[in-house]
C-alpha cells in the first residue's frame, strides 16, 4: 500500500492590509453631539479595513477590529469618515490572520501589486480626510 506525499496547506503567513484608526471624536446626528470613538471601537482602536462595501467614494468600509467590551475580533461596515490615519500594513498576527480568512469577503493577499493599490487607496483617502476638515473648520 502507498501512501501519498500530500503537501500540507499553505497557510499565509503575513498579507498586506489597509489599516485605520478609529477617530477620537466626532459629531453625530442632527444635534450634533460629540461623541468618544464609535458605537463599536474604543478612540484610536486600530482597525484592518477591505473596501467591499465601497459605495459611491467608499463611504462604507468592512472593518476587522478589537471592540469595545469583548476580547474577540469582530468584522463590521462602517462609515468611513469614522476612521482616520489610513496606511498600509504588513499582517502577522495569528489571530488577524485567522479573523480574515473566517470572512465571507476576499481580503488581501501579499502581492506587490496589492501593496501598490493599497498605498494608493490609503493616500487618496487621507487626503480626502484633509480636504473635508479644513472645509469644516
Amino acid at each position: 500500500m502507498e501512501t501519498e506525499n500530500r503537501a500540507p496547506e499553505q497557510v499565509q503567513e503575513w498579507c498586506w492590509c489597509l489599516v485605520g484608526n478609529v477617530v477620537n471624536r466626532h459629531e453625530y446626528g442632527e444635534q450634533h453631539i460629540i461623541l468618544n470613538g464609535s458605537k463599536q471601537f474604543r478612540p484610536g482602536a486600530k482597525v484592518y479595513i477591505n473596501l467591499v462595501f465601497g459605495g459611491m467614494g467608499h463611504e462604507n468600509l468592512l472593518l476587522i477590529g478589537m471592540p469595545r467590551h469583548s476580547s474577540q475580533y469582530i468584522e463590521i461596515a462602517a462609515k468611513r469618515r469614522n476612521i482616520c490615519n489610513f496606511r498600509v500594513q504588513q499582517v502577522y498576527k495569528p489571530a488577524i490572520l485567522a479573523r480574515l480568512k473566517q470572512s465571507d469577503y476576499l481580503w488581501w493577499d501579499n502581492s506587490d501589486r496589492t501593496h501598490d493599490l493599497l498605498v494608493q487607496v490609503a493616500e487618496r483617502f487621507n487626503r480626502e480626510a484633509e480636504e473635508y476638515l479644513i472645509q469644516n473648520e
